[in-house]
Protein backbone atom coordinates (compact mmCIF):
# COMPACT_ATOMS: atom_id res chain seq x y z
CA UNK A 1 0.00 0.00 0.00
CA UNK A 2 1.33 3.43 -0.95
CA UNK A 3 0.68 6.47 1.21
CA UNK A 4 -0.61 8.50 -1.75
CA UNK A 5 -3.11 5.78 -2.71
CA UNK A 6 -4.88 5.48 0.65
CA UNK A 7 -8.61 6.29 0.63
CA UNK A 8 -9.62 7.25 4.14
CA UNK A 9 -13.32 7.08 3.22
CA UNK A 10 -12.93 3.34 2.75
CA UNK A 11 -11.22 3.10 6.16
CA UNK A 12 -14.16 4.70 7.97
CA UNK A 13 -16.22 2.28 10.08
CA UNK A 14 -19.67 1.55 8.70
CA UNK A 15 -21.46 3.58 11.34
CA UNK A 16 -19.42 6.73 10.34
CA UNK A 17 -19.98 6.43 6.58
CA UNK A 18 -23.52 7.76 6.89
CA UNK A 19 -22.38 11.08 8.42
CA UNK A 20 -21.58 13.56 5.63
CA UNK A 21 -19.22 15.53 7.90
CA UNK A 22 -17.10 12.42 8.55
CA UNK A 23 -17.03 11.55 4.84
CA UNK A 24 -16.04 15.11 3.89
CA UNK A 25 -13.27 15.11 6.51
CA UNK A 26 -11.93 11.78 5.20
CA UNK A 27 -11.95 13.12 1.62
CA UNK A 28 -10.10 16.24 2.77
CA UNK A 29 -7.48 14.09 4.49
CA UNK A 30 -7.13 12.10 1.24
CA UNK A 31 -6.32 15.30 -0.69
CA UNK A 32 -3.79 16.48 1.88
CA UNK A 33 -2.07 13.09 2.04
CA UNK A 34 -1.90 12.87 -1.77
CA UNK A 35 -0.15 16.28 -1.87
CA UNK A 36 2.25 15.46 0.98
CA UNK A 37 3.10 11.87 0.03
CA UNK A 38 6.06 12.82 -2.23
CA UNK A 39 7.55 15.01 0.51
CA UNK A 40 7.13 12.28 3.11
CA UNK A 41 8.96 9.86 0.80
CA UNK A 42 11.99 12.18 0.91
CA UNK A 43 12.18 11.75 4.68
CA UNK A 44 13.65 8.32 4.15
CA UNK A 45 16.77 10.12 2.88
CA UNK A 46 17.76 10.75 6.50
CA UNK A 47 17.97 7.01 7.08
CA UNK A 48 20.67 6.59 4.45
CA UNK A 49 22.64 9.86 4.51
CA UNK A 50 25.98 8.06 4.56
CA UNK A 51 25.14 6.26 1.30
CA UNK A 52 24.22 9.41 -0.64
CA UNK A 53 26.64 10.69 -3.27
CA UNK A 54 28.50 13.94 -2.54
CA UNK A 55 26.53 15.88 -5.16
CA UNK A 56 23.25 14.97 -3.46
CA UNK A 57 24.67 15.96 -0.05
CA UNK A 58 25.73 19.31 -1.53
CA UNK A 59 22.20 19.94 -2.80
CA UNK A 60 20.68 18.86 0.49
CA UNK A 61 22.98 21.21 2.41
CA UNK A 62 21.96 24.05 0.10
CA UNK A 63 18.26 23.25 0.61
CA UNK A 64 18.74 23.14 4.39
CA UNK A 65 20.70 26.44 4.35
CA UNK A 66 23.78 24.94 6.00
CA UNK A 67 25.94 28.06 5.66
CA UNK A 68 28.95 26.44 7.35
CA UNK A 69 28.94 23.60 4.80
CA UNK A 70 32.00 23.16 2.57
CA UNK A 71 31.52 21.17 -0.63
CA UNK A 72 35.25 20.41 -0.60
CA UNK A 73 35.05 18.56 2.72
CA UNK A 74 35.29 14.80 3.04
CA UNK A 75 32.20 12.63 2.55
CA UNK A 76 31.99 11.79 6.29
CA UNK A 77 32.24 15.47 7.21
CA UNK A 78 29.46 16.37 4.76
CA UNK A 79 27.19 13.67 6.19
CA UNK A 80 27.87 14.88 9.73
CA UNK A 81 27.19 18.52 8.81
CA UNK A 82 23.88 17.70 7.13
CA UNK A 83 22.82 15.31 9.91
CA UNK A 84 23.50 17.92 12.65
CA UNK A 85 22.31 20.98 10.72
CA UNK A 86 18.98 21.31 12.58
CA UNK A 87 20.70 21.18 15.98
CA UNK A 88 23.28 23.76 14.91
CA UNK A 89 20.57 26.04 13.48
CA UNK A 90 18.73 25.86 16.81
CA UNK A 91 21.89 26.77 18.75
CA UNK A 92 23.47 29.14 16.22
CA UNK A 93 25.73 31.65 17.99
CA UNK A 94 26.28 29.47 21.05
CA UNK A 95 29.21 27.44 22.32
CA UNK A 96 27.30 24.27 21.45
CA UNK A 97 26.94 25.27 17.78
CA UNK A 98 30.64 26.10 17.48
CA UNK A 99 31.65 22.82 19.16
CA UNK A 100 29.34 20.78 16.92
CA UNK A 101 30.73 22.26 13.72
CA UNK A 102 34.36 22.09 14.90
CA UNK A 103 33.79 18.42 15.77
CA UNK A 104 32.31 17.75 12.32
CA UNK A 105 35.33 19.20 10.56
CA UNK A 106 38.16 18.24 12.91
CA UNK A 107 36.95 15.22 14.85
CA UNK A 108 37.08 16.67 18.33
CA UNK A 109 36.76 20.23 19.48
CA UNK A 110 35.98 22.24 22.56
CA UNK A 111 35.38 25.94 23.09
CA UNK A 112 37.21 27.65 25.92
CA UNK A 113 35.49 30.86 26.94
CA UNK A 114 37.41 33.82 28.34
CA UNK A 115 37.03 32.97 32.06
CA UNK A 116 38.61 29.55 31.39
CA UNK A 117 41.91 31.08 30.27
CA UNK A 118 41.87 34.55 31.86
CA UNK A 119 40.98 36.26 28.59
CA UNK A 120 39.04 39.43 27.93
CA UNK A 121 35.23 39.36 28.23
CA UNK A 122 33.39 37.87 25.24
CA UNK A 123 36.55 36.28 23.82
CA UNK A 124 37.04 32.58 23.22
CA UNK A 125 39.52 30.00 21.94
CA UNK A 126 38.94 26.68 20.25
CA UNK A 127 40.76 23.59 21.47
CA UNK A 128 41.16 20.68 19.04
CA UNK A 129 43.42 17.69 18.61
CA UNK A 130 43.64 18.06 14.82
CA UNK A 131 46.70 20.09 13.73
CA UNK A 132 45.18 20.61 10.26
CA UNK A 133 42.87 23.21 11.84
CA UNK A 134 45.80 25.62 11.78
CA UNK A 135 47.53 24.13 8.74
CA UNK A 136 46.03 23.63 5.31
CA UNK A 137 42.46 23.90 6.62
CA UNK A 138 42.86 27.26 8.39
CA UNK A 139 40.89 29.31 5.81
CA UNK A 140 38.03 26.77 5.92
CA UNK A 141 38.14 26.76 9.72
CA UNK A 142 37.99 30.56 10.02
CA UNK A 143 35.19 30.83 7.45
CA UNK A 144 33.16 28.14 9.19
CA UNK A 145 33.74 29.74 12.58
CA UNK A 146 32.59 33.15 11.35
CA UNK A 147 29.29 31.59 10.21
CA UNK A 148 28.38 29.86 13.48
CA UNK A 149 29.82 32.01 16.28
CA UNK A 150 28.02 34.87 17.97
CA UNK A 151 28.75 38.11 16.10
CA UNK A 152 29.77 39.90 19.31
CA UNK A 153 32.28 37.18 20.27
CA UNK A 154 35.96 37.62 19.49
CA UNK A 155 38.02 34.62 18.42
CA UNK A 156 41.44 34.57 20.12
CA UNK A 157 42.96 31.51 18.47
CA UNK A 158 43.23 27.75 18.20
CA UNK A 159 44.92 25.57 20.76
CA UNK A 160 46.14 22.22 19.48
CA UNK A 161 46.41 19.32 21.89
CA UNK A 162 48.64 16.52 20.72
CA UNK A 163 48.84 13.12 22.30
CA UNK A 164 51.26 10.32 21.70
CA UNK A 165 52.90 7.29 23.16
CA UNK A 166 56.48 6.91 24.21
CA UNK A 167 58.29 4.11 25.92
CA UNK A 168 60.05 5.21 29.06
CA UNK A 169 62.35 2.98 30.99
CA UNK A 170 63.31 3.68 34.50
CA UNK A 171 65.07 1.82 37.19
CA UNK A 172 66.52 2.24 40.60
CA UNK A 173 69.74 1.03 42.15
CA UNK A 174 70.50 1.26 45.79
CA UNK A 175 73.74 0.60 47.56
CA UNK A 176 73.63 -0.02 51.23
CA UNK A 177 76.86 0.43 53.05
CA UNK A 178 77.24 -0.08 56.72
CA UNK A 179 80.17 -0.18 58.96
CA UNK A 180 80.12 -1.96 62.26
CA UNK A 181 82.87 -2.02 64.77
CA UNK A 182 83.10 -4.82 67.29
CA UNK A 183 85.51 -4.52 70.17
CA UNK A 184 86.75 -7.67 71.69
CA UNK A 185 88.28 -7.43 74.99
CA UNK A 186 89.16 -9.36 78.10
CA UNK A 187 87.47 -8.51 81.34
CA UNK A 188 89.54 -8.71 84.52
Amino acid sequence: MRLGDIEFVRLLPTWMRGDLADVALAQGVDEVIRDLAPQVAVLSVWDCLDQLPDAYLDELAWALDVRWYDSGASHDTKVDLVRNSDRVHQKLGTVGAVESVVSSYFGAGRVMEWPDYDGQPHHFKVFTTDPSAVGENLPRFLDMLRKVKRLSSVFDGVMIGLTGEQTARHGMVTKITSRETIELGVTP
